[in-house]
C-alpha cells in the first residue's frame, strides 16, 4: 500500500540505506541511457554548532527610548536647517540662532507625541513595578500609568485641535499617512509593532517533532538539531516567516522616524520660507540610512542571525550542473533523505549537486536558495551593515571636511556621533561573531 512504503522508506532513509525502489518511486523517471547509482553509503553527520557566547543586547522600553531621543534631536536639527539666521551680522534683526516666531509649537509637539508612542505603549505594558498587588509599588506604578494615559490623551487632543484650525486639509493628510500605512501593513499583527521582539532560545538537541509546535504558538524561537528532512524544511519556512517580519518592521520603524523627524516639518514649512534643498534632502536620505542600521542592529541581534546560521546548516544547498551528463552516475532525490555533500542527484528540475554539509532542501527550490545564501554564513548579514555603516560614516567625514557654515557643522557632527554609537554595536557583534565561528569556518569552508 502507498502508506505502508512511506513508511518503510522514512524506516529506510533514517538508517541511510534507502533501496532502488523508493529512490523510483519519488516520481522522477530516468532514460535508457542514464545510470542511476545506489545511494550512497550513510556518511551523513550531524552539524557540529558553535557556541555563541552571551551577548547584551538593549531591551525593548530602552530601544523606545533611544528612539525617541534620536528622533527628536534630528527633528530639532532639520529645524535648525530651515529656520536659522545670521545673527552675528551687524546689521541682522534677528537676536537668536534661529527664527522661533515661525514655528509651530504645537505641530511640534505633537511630532514628539508621535515619535514617542511605542515608549508609552511598552512602558504601560512591560513595567509592573510590582507583582503582588498588596505592594506599594505596584499602586503608585498604576498611578503613574494612568496619569501618563490621561496627560498623554489630554495633550493629544489639544495640540490636534490646534492644528486643525490652523493649517490646511491636505497637510493634515500627509501626517495622517504613516499611521494608516501601518493599520494596512500590520491589521493581522498591530500589537506586535509595539511589543518586545522575540529572543531565540538557546539551541537544543531534542528530535522530538513537537519543537514545530512550540514555534507556532509562542513567542519564541528555537532551532531544534534533527535529521528528518520534513522538519528541517518545515522549521527553515517557519524561520523564513519570521525574518520577513522583521525586514518589514524594520523598514516600517526607520521610515516611520525618517517621516516624522526629518520629511514632515518641512511639509510644514512656510511658502516664503527660504532654505537649501540638497541640505534638507541629504539629512533625510542620511537619518533613515541611521534608522534603518539602528533598527536592524536591535530586531537582528547575534543570538537571532545564531538561530538562523544553525538552521542553515541542516538545510544546506544544490548547485544546478549544467550540461549533457547522460552517462554520469547520480541518485533519484528524494524529498525522505538527507544528503551529504558532493552527491548528484536527479530532479524534476534538473540534475543537481549537494555542496553543504547536510542538504535537505528541495534542488531547483528558490527560497531554500536565498535562506542559505544569507544565514549558512554567520557574518555576511552583519557584513552588509558593517560595510553600509563605515560607508555613511566616511561619507559624513568627508561632509564634515567640507562644512563652513554653523548649522552645517552641527548636524554632520551629532549624526556622526550616533553613528559611532551604531558602528561600535556592530564591531562589536562582527568580532565576537568571528571569533566564535573561526573553527567552524576553517573546518567547512565550502559550507559558507
Amino acid at each position: 500500500m502507498p502508506c505502508t512504503r512511506r513508511i518503510n522508506a522514512r524506516l529506510q532513509s533514517s538508517y541511510g540505506k534507502p533501496t532502488r525502489i523508493d529512490a523510483v518511486s519519488n516520481g522522477n523517471q530516468q532514460d535508457g541511457k542514464s545510470m542511476m547509482a545506489p545511494f550512497p553509503s550513510p556518511v551523513v553527520v550531524q552539524p557540529k554548532h558553535a557556541h555563541l557566547p552571551e551577548i547584551p543586547v538593549e531591551g525593548n522600553l530602552f530601544f523606545q527610548l533611544l528612539f525617541l531621543i534620536y528622533g527628536t534631536l534630528v527633528m530639532g536639527l532639520q529645524y535648525v536647517n530651515l529656520y536659522r539666521t545670521v545673527w552675528w551680522l551687524p546689521m541682522s534683526h534677528a537676536s537668536y540662532g534661529l527664527n522661533f516666531y515661525l514655528i509651530d509649537i504645537h505641530f511640534v509637539g505633537l511630532l514628539i507625541l508621535i515619535l514617542g508612542r511605542g515608549f508609552i505603549w511598552t512602558f504601560l505594558k512591560d513595567v509592573q513595578g510590582a507583582k503582588s498587588k498588596r505592594s506599594f509599588l505596584y499602586w503608585f506604578t498604576q498611578l503613574i500609568k494612568l496619569l501618563l494615559v490621561l496627560g498623554t490623551g489630554t495633550a493629544f487632543c489639544h495640540l490636534t485641535y490646534n492644528i486643525v484650525l490652523n493649517h490646511p486639509l491636505m497637510s493634515i493628510m500627509f501626517l495622517c499617512y504613516p499611521l494608516g500605512l501601518n493599520v494596512i501593513l500590520f491589521w493581522q499583527q498591530i500589537r506586535s509593532n509595539f511589543q518586545e521582539d522575540p529572543q531565540p532560545q538557546p539551541t537544543t538537541t531534542s528530535s522530538s517533532p513537537t519543537h514545530v509546535k512550540n514555534i507556532k504558538n509562542k513567542n519564541t524561537l528555537m532551532h531544534n538539531c534533527t535529521m528528518s528532512p520534513d522538519l528541517v524544511r518545515e522549521e527553515v519556512e517557519i524561520f523564513k516567516t519570521d525574518f520577513n517580519r522583521r525586514i518589514k518592521q524594520i523598514l516600517f520603524y526607520s521610515v516611520y522616524l525618517t517621516y516624522y523627524s526629518s520629511f514632515m516639518p518641512l511639509c510644514f514649512a512656510q511658502n516664503t520660507l527660504y532654505y537649501d534643498p540638497w541640505w534638507v534632502t541629504q539629512h533625510i536620505l542620511v537619518v533613515w540610512i541611521s534608522s534603518f542600521i539602528f533598527c536592524a542592529i536591535n530586531f537582528l541581534p547575534p543570538a537571532y542571525v545564531d538561530t538562523l546560521h544553525k538552521s542553515a546548516l541542516h538545510l544546506g544547498r544544490w548547485q544546478k550542473v549544467e550540461g549533457r551528463h547522460a552517462h554520469v552516475p547520480y541518485n533519484a532525490w528524494s524529498e525522505l533523505q538527507v544528503w551529504q555533500q558532493g552527491v548528484l542527484v536527479k530532479h524534476v528540475k534538473g540534475l543537481f549537486k549537494a555542496e553543504g554539509i547536510n542538504n535537505a532542501a528541495e534542488p531547483g527550490n528558490g527560497m531554500h536558495t536565498r535562506f542559505n545564501f544569507f544565514f549558512s554564513d554567520p557574518l555576511r548579514l552583519v557584513t552588509i551593515q558593517l560595510v553600509l555603516c563605515w560607508s555613511l560614516v566616511i561619507y559624513l567625514m568627508f561632509t564634515l571636511l567640507q562644512s563652513s557654515e554653523w548649522h552645517h557643522v552641527l548636524g554632520v557632527a551629532f549624526l556622526l556621533c550616533s553613528d559611532y554609537y551604531i558602528l561600535y554595536r556592530l564591531m562589536r557583534d562582527w568580532l565576537l561573531l568571528r571569533k566564535t565561528y573561526r573553527e567552524e569556518l576553517n573546518n567547512h569552508p565550502h559550507a559558507t
